[in-house]
């Protein structure tokens, strides 16, 4: 990911504004189950993921998965610990030091390494609790792919235009 919209992240985290406007749509598009979901993401998260249905909303209609998606691409994240730090030290360890990231990551709940292993594998986190709580397959899929970046694995999936549009609001916002 560019450098200057990490950085606009980073700044917009610093400055959170309140999430009642997210959490409203949010409340309007996902099914009771998925918006409980939805309420345990960070307020930063929250706004974010209304960003990304802001940006796929003004640029068309969204289908009712990829709405979805857009609001929970991120839930893998929740509860994890992810602090701003956390979440700059993987963006610069990304960068330069790719192997360090996978040796930091450990599934171990409670530990100092459990939050870099839920920045990696939030993806499939998400999928998984989007699934729990019976968000439609594409829905699923949409949230579990959100950060392959490789289109031709995909094949010719149904959803291969959501994902792409969903990557794409993803990284703008």
């Amino acid at each position: 990911m560019r450098v200057g919209y990490r950085l606009r992240q980073f700044w917009r985290r610093l400055g959170v504004r309140d999430a009642a406007g997210a959490q409203e749509v949010a409340r309007r598009v996902l099914p009771p189950a998925a918006y409980a979901l939805f309420c345990t993401l960070d307020v930063g998260d929250q706004l974010h993921a209304w960003d990304v249905w802001q940006f796929l909303h003004h640029r068309g209609r969204p289908s009712p998965d990829l709405a979805q998606a857009a609001l929970l691409h991120d839930v893998g994240k929740a509860g994890a610990g992810l602090t701003l730090a956390h979440r700059t030290l993987v963006v610069l360890l990304r960068k330069v030091y790719p192997a360090a990231l996978e040796q930091l990551a450990r599934d171990e709940p409670g530990s100092w390494r459990y939050p870099f292993y839920v920045q990696l594998r939030h993806a499939e986190l998400g999928a998984m609790a989007c699934a729990r709580a019976g968000c439609s397959a594409i829905t699923v899929a949409l949230v579990r792919h959100h950060e392959h970046k490789a289109p031709e694995v995909w094949g010719d999936v149904p959803w291969r235009e959501d994902l792409l549009a969903l990557q794409e609001a993803d990284e703008a916002c």
